[in-house]
């Protein structure tokens, strides 16, 4: 018993603050493949770049970037959390190997984005599924809000050409 208690003891000091890495570790991605997500509750990014700018009907929308100043400028002043994210980040045209994924979707307030898996779909693109935890069933509103999961990548074969993002029934391809 008491062994127990010392394992999810260092379990627990060890994860401290790494909420987000659990959810990674556990969602379905290719071995080659690496992944980190954070949930933001609200609209991190310029209003012009990100889902409020797209037609009514668009629910889901999603945005890459390559570069910390291109990701940084699509990115509001407070938006701390966010840009603390994209700080840690060491994007490809930088000289790291990572690429950002910045996926967002009109909805009631109770949901919460998660990352689901991440599946190839050829040989430079990815299909990223977010799931929607927080409510059961059929989800409407009349006054949705914006939440937000940034997704940094790594990818052994390279940055991915092509991203189709899918929450719910919305889908949002993108280039990167």
């Amino acid at each position: 018993m008491y062994r127990r208690a010392v394992v999810s003891g260092a379990l627990a000091l060890a994860t401290a603050g790494c909420v987000d890495r659990l959810h990674d570790v556990a969602a379905s991605t290719p071995r080659d493949l690496g992944v980190r997500s954070r949930y933001v509750d609200g609209n991190p990014m310029v209003d012009s770049q990100s889902v409020l700018a797209r037609p009514e009907e668009l629910l889901t929308h999603a945005a890459s970037f390559r570069s910390a100043a291109t990701a940084g400028s699509a990115l509001k002043p407070d938006a701390t959390e966010s840009r603390e994210f994209v700080d840690r980040t060491e994007f490809v045209d930088d000289g790291g190997d990572a690429v950002l994924v910045i996926a967002q979707q009109l909805t009631v307030p109770e949901v919460k984005l998660r990352l689901g898996g991440i599946s190839r779909t050829g040989d430079h693109s990815l299909r990223i599924a977010i799931d929607q935890g927080g409510v059961r069933g059929e989800i409407e509103t009349d006054e949705p809000v914006v939440k937000t999961l940034l997704l940094r990548l790594t990818d052994e074969r390279g940055p991915p050409e092509r991203v189709i993002v899918v929450i719910g029934d919305g889908r949002a391809g993108i280039t990167v």
